[in-house]
């Protein structure tokens, strides 16, 4: 299905350069949705790949991802299109939408400006991914569209007709819409509840260890107080992705000055879980 998109052709009519025979277009052009890789037990990239036998000029990748997922950046090294002049990426996880937009020719001539088709699938882009939701089984990848500004899913390449250079776009087919997570790190097992364990070793001198579970990505907090509930240290306050964490104290506050022998409490806040547990120091 051959379409013209007014906003991507003007600005691809300036840059790239109609220098192409005629491609054929009886097959379908794809882009495909890869498989999950796990780098740890909460974090995992998904690939896009192309199938193409235009010679792509620019491409338009405009992708919905489903709820359970924080989506931590995009990148192109080791890519088909790791040589692209222009790779903007606008990341909304608030509304689960991410959008590529890949042009191969802005800034300067180029011995191959366009995106030449090979055998086989040819990856463009990787997803980053922070599993949110540890029950999450599977990752749902879709596309949309927009007015204002004009996006949709679309491979932008160069034709001839009847003698005349022109530009022109196509929208591919989405393959893989519904990932499949169930491939995580080997031997790694998520808690299943929130939970803060005993410091230990407790008493303590110089330092101790706190030990504490996170079933789901959360935005922790875990503070040192003394007997007076004055805050001595803050150890822990920022986001944390799923699993068993472990930090020290010690035995030192926010100014780095050694503090005095006696009881102490910290307290975790996680999401919606908040603890307390009391801890002696002695010297």
């Amino acid at each position: 299905m051959k379409r013209k998109s007014a906003i991507v052709l003007t600005l691809l009519l300036l840059t790239v350069p109609a220098m192409l025979m005629a491609a054929d277009v009886g097959k379908r052009d794809i882009l495909r949705v890869g498989e999950a890789e796990f780098t740890s037990a909460t974090e995992f990239t998904v690939s896009l790949e192309v199938i193409h036998d235009e010679d792509i000029a620019a491409m338009d990748l405009p992708l919905t991802f489903t709820e359970g997922v924080t989506l931590t950046e995009v990148t192109f090294a080791g890519t088909r299109v790791n040589d692209f002049d222009v790779r903007i990426v606008n990341i909304d996880n608030e509304n689960g939408q991410v959008d590529i937009g890949l042009i191969n020719m802005v800034y300067a001539p180029k011995d191959e400006p366009t995106l030449k088709p090979v055998s086989g699938s040819n990856t463009v882009a990787l997803l980053h991914f922070r599993l949110d939701n540890a029950g999450l089984e599977t990752l749902g990848i879709g596309t949309y569209t927009t007015e204002a500004p004009f996006h949709e899913l679309m491979f932008v390449y160069n034709a001839w007709e009847d003698g005349v250079p022109m530009v022109r776009d196509l929208v591919p087919a989405l393959e893989g819409t519904t990932v499949s997570l169930a491939s995580r790190t080997p031997n790694v097992i998520l808690p299943t509840e929130f939970d803060l364990a005993q410091n230990a070793p407790n008493p303590f001198n110089p330092s101790t260890q706190i030990s504490f579970a996170l079933p789901s990505a959360a935005k922790v907090s875990l503070t040192v107080y003394n007997v007076l509930g004055q805050q001595v240290k803050t150890l822990v306050d920022e986001y944390m992705t799923a699993g068993y964490q472990t930090v020290t104290w010690d035995g030192t506050d926010n100014s780095s000055a050694s503090v005095a022998s006696g009881i102490y409490f910290y307290r975790i806040a996680a999401g919606e879980f908040a603890d307390t547990k009391k801890m002696l120091l002695l010297k």
